[in-house]
């Protein structure tokens, strides 16, 4: 029973660093796509540039995240009635097929 065990626990091993490497890509591409759609006009390209997107991880978790990397990008995000949000229109564009990559993932 014991080589068992060490085998499932194999596989899971493998699952959550697939995962993690999953998410990561995810993570680029929500970049990519909120730095290239950015509904504001560059003066100085620091916010587009500050943009960015990551996976962080505890012992029962994974975040996916994107964000400012400038202390005015929150602005950006609520000022003007949200015209300039991008963070929260990134997720809704993806948010879909970000489950579905990661249902079809486990499902194997």
């Amino acid at each position: 029973m014991g080589k068992m065990a060490d085998r499932v626990q194999e596989v899971i091993n493998r699952k959550v660093a697939g995962t993690y490497a999953l998410l990561q890509n995810w993570a680029g591409q929500l970049e990519g796509y909120a730095k290239e759609n950015a509904p504001w006009t560059d003066r100085t390209g620091h916010a587009r540039q500050g943009l960015h997107g990551g996976v962080d991880v505890d012992d029962t978790k994974f975040v996916l995240y994107l964000s400012h990397g400038v202390e005015y990008g929150i602005w950006l995000e609520i000022a003007h009635g949200g015209n300039y949000a991008i963070i929260k229109p990134t997720f809704d564009a993806h948010i879909s097929r970000i489950r579905n990559t990661i249902h079809e993932y486990w499902s194997d």
